[in-house]
C-alpha cells in the first residue's frame, strides 16, 4: 500500500506534520491493523517495511482518519477508519 498522494508541496507537508504530530514516521505504510495490546485493549498497528511496527488508540487514530481527510488523503484514512471500525467491533465482543 502507497500512502503517498500527488498532491502539492504544501499538503505533503501537512502530511508529513500530522504524522509526526501523532508520533509516526513519513514512511509509507505496509499494513494497518487493529491489534490488541497484552493489557487486552485494541489498538490501531501501523507496519512499516524499513521500521517497526508503531500502535495507538483507536481514538487517536479516528481523530488523525478525520484530519487527514481534511487535507484530501483520504486513501490512508479510509484503510485507519477500515481499522479503528475493526478494533471497536472486536472490543465489543
Amino acid at each position: 500500500m502507497e500512502s503517498r498522494s500527488n498532491q502539492p508541496a504544501a499538503q505533503m507537508t501537512s502530511l508529513s506534520l500530522l504524522l509526526f504530530q501523532n508520533g509516526l514516521p513519513d514512511l509509507p505504510v505496509a499494513l494497518i491493523e487493529p491489534h490488541r495490546n497484552h493489557g487486552g485493549i485494541w489498538r490501531i498497528k501501523f507496519s512499516y517495511d524499513a521500521d517497526q511496527p508503531l500502535s495507538m488508540s483507536a481514538e487517536q487514530a479516528a481523530s488523525l482518519a478525520m484530519d487527514l481527510h481534511q487535507i484530501g488523503e483520504d486513501g490512508l484514512a479510509g484503510e485507519i477508519d477500515d481499522a479503528v471500525r475493526s478494533a471497536t467491533r472486536y472490543s465489543s465482543m
